[in-house]
C-alpha cells in the first residue's frame, strides 16, 4: 500500500454533515513554537526522461506528492515523501534537496512572498520553514497526534496548517499557533489554501464539505454533496474556489455568491491537484487514470497522458505544467496551449 493510499485509508471515516459554525473555542500556544533545525543540503543534476512526457527522474523511493511554483515563476518545489526530502528543481533539471528528519511528510507545501517554503511533517506534529539562505526552523503544533497535512501562507505572512488527525485548522503567526476546531468529529483536515479575504479555505476527508475560516477564527462549513474525500484547492482571480472531489470523480467550483457548478471526471479518475494555466484555464491531475485534464466551458476535457499516479501539479509562468508522478518517482511536465 502506497503512502498516498495509507493517508486516504486512515482519513476516510464516512460522515455526512450540514453547514454550520465552529464546534469549539480556539486553542493557542503560550510559548514560541519554533526552533532552529539542522537539515542536510545536496545539489545534483536530475536525469532527463521523455516517457510519456518530458521530465526528470527523481531518486528511487522519492514518492513525490505536493508541488508548488517558486516565486521566480519558472522553477518548482516538491515533497519527496518517501525520503523525507524537499526538492527545488529548475527548468534545466538542476535540483537542490533538503533532507529533513524522518517525519512522513504531508500532502502539500507552500511558499511565502519572502521565498520561505513551509512543509508539513505528519508524524512530528510540526511544520518546517526553509528560508532562501537554506536555514531551517521547525514549528511544533500545540497538540500531539495532529498530523499536519498541508500548509498555505497568507498575504500577511501567517501560515495556515490543516491537521489530518487534530480535527482542526491551525494558524501560525509571530511564532505562535492558534488552533481552530473544524467540526464535526469525523472531518479530518486535508488541504488548506490562504484566501484573498485574509482567511483560508480547507478541504476535508470524512465529510461532504468545504470549510472556510475567517482571519478572526469564524468557521463556515459548506455542503458540497458528492463523496466524503476532498483534496486539492484553487482560488481563481474572480474569487471562485475550486475543489477536487477525489472520491466522487468531480471538480467543484464555488462562486463568491456560493453558487456551485460541477464537472464530472471519468469513473476512477480520482482528481487531486488543481492549477490555473494560460488564458485562465483550470487544469487538474486525474491520479487514478494517469492523465491531466482541463475545464473547458461545461466540459472536462482529457488532456495529456502521464506516468503512473500524477499527484499534484504546478504551472509556471512560461506555460509549463509540472506534475509529480508518485508511483514512478518522477517529475513530468508538458507545455500547455496558450488558449
Amino acid at each position: 500500500m502506497s503512502l498516498r493510499t495509507t493517508i486516504l485509508a486512515a482519513a476516510l471515516i464516512g460522515a455526512q454533515t450540514a453547514c454550520g459554525g465552529s464546534s469549539g473555542p480556539p486553542a493557542s500556544s503560550s510559548t514560541t513554537a519554533c526552533k532552529s533545525l539542522k537539515v542536510g543540503t545536496e545539489s545534483a543534476s536530475l536525469t532527463v526522461t521523455d516517457t510519456p512526457t518530458a521530465g526528470f527522474s527523481l531518486p528511487i523511493n522519492a514518492q513525490p506528492v505536493g508541488i508548488v511554483r517558486d516565486r521566480d515563476g519558472v522553477s518548482v518545489w516538491l515533497l519527496a515523501t518517501g525520503l523525507d526530502r524537499v526538492i527545488h528543481v529548475d527548468a534545466s533539471g538542476m535540483a537542490t534537496s533538503y533532507q529533513l528528519p524522518r517525519s512522513g511528510l504531508g500532502i502539500q507545501l507552500s511558499q511565502g512572498s519572502d521565498g520561505t517554503v513551509w512543509v508539513p511533517e505528519q508524524f512530528r506534529d510540526a511544520v518546517v520553514s526553509i528560508a532562501p539562505d537554506g536555514s531551517a526552523q521547525e514549528c511544533t503544533l500545540p497538540r500531539k497526534n495532529s498530523e499536519p497535512m498541508a500548509t498555505s501562507v497568507g498575504s500577511d505572512g501567517s501560515v495556515w496548517v490543516s491537521e489530518g488527525r487534530g480535527e482542526a485548522v491551525a494558524r501560525l503567526d509571530q511564532g505562535h499557533f492558534t488552533e481552530y476546531p473544524i467540526g464535526p468529529p469525523a472531518a479530518k483536515g486535508a488541504e488548506v489554501l490562504a484566501g484573498s479575504d485574509g482567511g483560508a479555505w480547507f478541504s476535508v476527508m470524512g465529510a461532504q464539505e468545504l470549510g472556510h475560516i475567517t482571519k478572526d477564527g469564524k468557521i463556515d462549513r459548506i455542503s458540497l454533496g458528492g463523496s466524503t474525500s476532498y483534496l486539492g484547492l484553487l482560488e481563481t482571480p474572480d474569487g471562485a474556489v475550486w475543489v477536487a472531489d477525489f472520491g466522487g470523480d468531480r471538480i467543484v467550483r464555488l462562486a463568491k455568491d456560493r453558487t456551485m457548478l460541477t464537472w464530472s471526471a471519468p469513473s476512477g479518475a480520482k482528481p487531486q491537484g488543481l492549477a490555473l494555466g494560460p488564458a485562465g484555464v483550470v487544469w487538474v491531475t486525474e491520479s487514478g487514470i494517469d492523465r491531466i485534464a482541463s475545464v473547458r466551458g461545461s466540459a472536462l476535457v482529457e488532456g495529456y497522458k502521464t506516468g503512473s499516479w500524477p499527484d499534484h501539479l504546478a504551472i509556471t509562468t512560461d506555460g509549463w505544467a509540472w506534475f509529480t508522478e508518485y508511483n514512478q518517482d518522477r517529475l513530468g511536465r508538458v507545455l500547455l496551449p496558450a488558449t
